[in-house]
């Protein structure tokens, strides 16, 4: 598998793909990027060594179960919704466009949006997604112009635009469902093939439908040349990489795909449903005694509880294998849980004493202002003791001088006489002619 590698080198972001997206984001946190064309060997080829990527070829997946309900016109009017419709009802609390202004008539071209509750992907809880025209939704974190790499949705990710007549992308949601439906799309590098119409389903338990209405030629037979082509769902975590020895300190973000399912093209034709029904990850677990006692097929689920201040605690699974990789190794998560885990001292954050490795900079700036503080307090150390020692040295001359003024007849006192000040002569500095 690929991973995705992001650098930021002095606060500008650098990204590698083939595949870039125009995006309209709303309420995203986005990744800048600045186009970089010599530094492709930073693409990482392979997963970290602790880590593998699940083969999932099979129907039984780790994270959902597949079925797959092929030229099935008989159960199209319970899976396929009209959003036009859907839209125009009377049912209250829906939410969405017929035909969204960025989407329309574009090309390589993707649109934030708001999924209207709580949809938990690979057991990562998120509220907005990014509507792509190439067939599929990026479900990242952060948005940026690579968004066909990895972390999508797709029910058919290829080459098409909406620049054909009657060709749109719409969506609708209430608080429990949303579907997203790319209505008479076109490939852009086979426009003959005809129009396609398929459309993407998410539920707020997790589920995810893809239901094909159109699909005018095989699925197998679209050209990847100029976008992939992708059928499926996979997820990864973003993964900050630290280097360099001097200041400021340098970051490479790679994203790791984690896991992937692929839904197989052949069995794609007009009126196919494929249901991914999501399975229960040690993620929904809220509570250091529901993720130890949790018993889930697929995963065996430990507290994982960090030090640091400024994290949460958090259920994972063994591997740590979600979008909280980070925070899972930092915080030392991969070792034997303690039998006592879930006492109230595994289960209270306590304050971090030593300093985040996902702030240097900050660690940086914090340790040059420390041994400023220590350099001047050692300066303003020496100069007190060498101004005590001048008001001592003032204060003995003066003793010193009231001492033989009234005592002529000791050592103190001749030597006063000797050179008292009626005796300085200034030397002579006028010529003589």
């Amino acid at each position: 598998m690929k991973t995705l590698t992001i650098i930021s080198i002095f606060g500008l972001t650098f990204a590698f793909s083939q595949y870039v997206y125009e995006y309209s984001h709303a309420s995203f946190n986005p990744l800048n990027r600045v186009k970089r064309d010599f530094l492709d060997s930073e693409w990482t080829e392979k997963l970290p060594e602790d880590i593998s990527v699940e083969p999932d070829s099979s129907t039984n997946h780790t994270y959902y179960k597949m079925h797959i309900y092929s030229n099935r016109t008989d159960l199209m009017s319970q899976y396929y919704i009209d959003v036009k419709k859907w839209l125009n009802s009377s049912v209250p609390g829906l939410n969405g466009t017929e035909n969204h202004e960025h989407l329309d008539g574009a090309y390589r071209k993707a649109a934030g949006a708001n999924i209207g509750f709580e949809f938990p992907f690979y057991g990562h809880e998120m509220d907005n997604l990014t509507v792509a025209t190439g067939g599929f939704c990026y479900v990242g974190d952060q948005t940026h112009s690579w968004l066909a790499a990895t972390q999508y949705i797709a029910p058919l990710m290829a080459n098409f635009d909406t620049t054909a007549p009657n060709s749109v992308i719409m969506y609708a949601t209430n608080s429990s469902r949303m579907v997203i439906t790319w209505e008479s799309v076109r490939l852009r590098d086979n426009p003959k093939a005809g129009n396609w119409t398929f459309q993407v389903s998410l539920f707020k338990n997790g589920d995810i439908w893809f239901v094909y209405k159109d699909i005018p030629i095989p699925v197998t037979l679209i050209s990847d040349n100029n976008h992939p082509c992708k059928l499926g769902i996979s997820d990864a975590y973003l993964f900050t990489h630290q280097y360099g020895d001097k200041a400021p300190i340098q970051t490479k973000k790679v994203i790791h795909e984690y896991h992937r399912i692929v839904v197989p093209p052949e069995k794609v034709v007009n009126n196919t449903i494929i249901v991914l029904e999501a399975l229960p990850t040690c993620l929904q677990f809220k509570t250091c005694s529901d993720c130890s006692s949790g018993k889930l097929t697929n995963f065996n689920c430990s507290w994982c509880a960090p030090k640091q201040s400024h994290i949460e605690p958090f259920c994972s699974d063994f591997a740590g294998l979600h979008r909280r990789r980070q925070h899972w190794v930092e915080g030392d998560c991969a070792r034997t849980p303690a039998p006592d885990q879930c006492s109230p001292r595994s289960t209270t954050m306590e304050p971090s004493t030593e300093p985040s490795v996902t702030a240097p900079a900050v660690d940086i700036e914090e340790f040059h202002q420390k041994q400023t503080g220590v350099e001047t307090r050692k300066s303003g150390g020496f100069g007190r003791i060498l101004f005590a020692v001048f008001i001592l040295f003032l204060i003995s001359a003066c003793g010193w001088i009231v001492y033989a003024f009234y005592n002529p007849h000791t050592p103190s006192g001749q030597l006063l006489i000797k050179y008292r000040p009626s005796k300085w002569q200034i030397p002579s500095s006028h010529v003589s002619g």
